[in-house]
């Protein structure tokens, strides 16, 4: 359990000298409360351009729609390549029918980077067998078939071959009942391996992969388990992109005035699972730092330090943006003051965890925060919590992580609400537009509008992390091992993490 100290100050509301003026800070407020744009760009995001798998078009789209929209707030912004993939993939529509015993319509998804239908796939359903000496005995009858069940588990030998073997045995597809929990026992969860798009055109999968809602799914096993025949017709439109595919970060600066080769770093991943439209995972985490962007350049904020404002990509694949980010900018690392990053949904900035070094800075930065309404008419107590640990660690699930590891203080935003991030919409059916809280996302653009400008104006650079701090080279051996740590993960299609 991490200590926290509150300051008596804080506590009472009593003023603080402030890294912004008081002129500067009633302007951000203001822009950011009463004349918000942060939903118009979610929608953009969400309902124009939809799910933003790394590689996808949509990913793309993304990367140039936001590079344009800091452009027009006077960024200077560019598109800033990582890596290139061999081939990209998209998905389509998803559409599941049972035709017999009796007709009904099915909520499906699919595993990204999987085989789609090539149009309308029509079969017989028969009950997936149990082990692979059961799968490979029963072959004949299984050909032809549209297999249901559990898919069994990568970490297991057969579960690494499962779909080599169905398309081997001849097996049309599989179709997996979802896995939510007692609260929302519904819930669908998809993920999928990257790793698939470095396979040879003929390694790549043949066999559609589908998962279909718990409530149906049951349905679907008593006709089986009853003996009835079921028939099912399912479209999976899910297209291979021969490449190159090159995937980027999306980076744009507001030019320090004072000290513009010191920089503190706004930041938000761009992509996301590509089942829903990826709202609270991360498109609400994107909109607050191009919102950030966007209010500090209304106001005509002068930073004495360059904020630099990142998007990145291939967060959800283990961090891979931000990874490459950290290895070819290693040399400036010593540079950046700060990374402040969102992640994890919908609800409001209402703390942050800062060293004891970091900490008299940091109550300077955070005096104006603390005059912010809150975004919860019923709130009592503080606005905001500053919390003191020992030190920032070097771990963590988002982009902050990667800074972590090379000794540059970075800091995930600690978030409090009403939303059920991590129950009901990370990487689940219901992550959609309609999730998001308005009066949550200007809020926390505002705070990071407010943060980021007072980080920067700050009389030095924020202390280092000591015991988080890498000699380079350790650093480069840590990324590497991340990396290949989080390219051998490849969850089950039908489960979630």
């Amino acid at each position: 359990m991490k200590l926290f100290f509150l300051p008596f100050a804080l506590l009472l509301g009593v003023s603080l000298p402030s890294q912004v003026s008081r002129s500067m800070a009633s302007k951000i407020q203001k822009e950011g409360l009463e004349n918000s744009h942060v939903m118009e760009h979610l929608d953009m995001l969400t309902n124009g351009i939809g799910p933003r798998l790394t590689g996808s078009r949509n990913f793309e789209l993304a990367c140039k729609w936001a590079k344009r929209r800091f452009e027009s707030y006077g960024l200077e912004a560019k598109l800033e390549k990582w890596t290139e993939w061999p081939r990209g993939w998209d998905r389509g529509q998803w559409q599941g029918r049972i035709t017999a015993p009796e007709s009904m319509d099915l909520q499906i998804a699919t595993p990204a980077w999987t085989a789609g239908t090539k149009g309308r796939l029509l079969g017989e359903l028969t009950l997936l067998p149990r082990s692979k000496l059961r799968l490979m005995k029963e072959r004949r009858r299984l050909k032809g078939k549209i297999l249901f069940g559990p898919i069994p588990s990568r970490r297991s030998a057969y579960g690494r071959q499962f779909l080599d073997l169905l398309s081997e045995i001849g097996a049309k597809a599989i179709l997996s009942p979802s896995k939510g929990d007692k609260a929302f026992p519904n819930r669908i969860r998809v993920f999928g391996s990257f790793r698939t798009v470095f396979a040879k055109p003929d390694r790549l999968p043949k066999v559609p992969v589908m998962v279909v809602r718990a409530d149906q799914g049951k349905k679907i096993e008593a006709w089986l388990k009853a003996r009835k025949k079921v028939e099912g017709e399912f479209e999976i439109r899910n297209r291979w992109r021969e490449g190159p595919i090159p995937i980027h970060n999306v980076v744009a600066e507001l030019k320090g005035s004072q000290k513009p080769e010191e920089v503190v770093i706004v930041c938000g991943h761009l992509d996301s699972w590509h089942q829903a439209t990826g709202t609270t995972d991360n498109g609400t985490g994107s909109a607050t730092t191009i919102e950030a962007a966007r209010i500090l350049a209304a106001v005509g904020a002068k930073p004495k330090r360059t904020i630099r404002f990142i998007l990145w990509g291939g967060e959800e694949q283990g961090l891979l943006g931000s990874i490459a980010y950290v290895r070819r900018h290693r040399q400036e690392l010593k540079r950046v003051s700060c990374v402040l990053n969102h992640d994890t949904g919908t609800n409001w900035a209402h703390r942050l965890s800062v060293t004891e070094a970091q900490f008299p800075l940091m109550e300077k930065v955070f005096a104006p925060v603390m005059k912010l309404p809150p975004p919860d008419k019923d709130r009592k107590g503080p606005v905001f919590l500053l919390k003191k640990v020992k030190t920032l660690g070097r771990g963590g699930g988002s982009d902050h992580a990667s800074f972590l590891r090379a000794g540059v203080p970075a800091f995930p935003w600690g978030l409090t609400g009403r939303s059920n991030y991590f129950g009901r919409t990370w990487h689940s059916q219901w992550d959609t537009y309609d999730a998001a809280i308005p009066e949550y996302q200007r809020h926390t653009a505002t705070v990071i509008a407010l943060t980021a400008l007072g980080v920067a104006n700050l009389p030095s650079l924020l202390p280092r992390n000591r015991k988080g701090k890498t000699a380079p080279k350790k650093a480069r051996k840590a990324d590497k091992k991340q990396e290949a740590k989080s390219s051998k993960k490849k969850p089950q299609a039908s489960t979630g993490r």
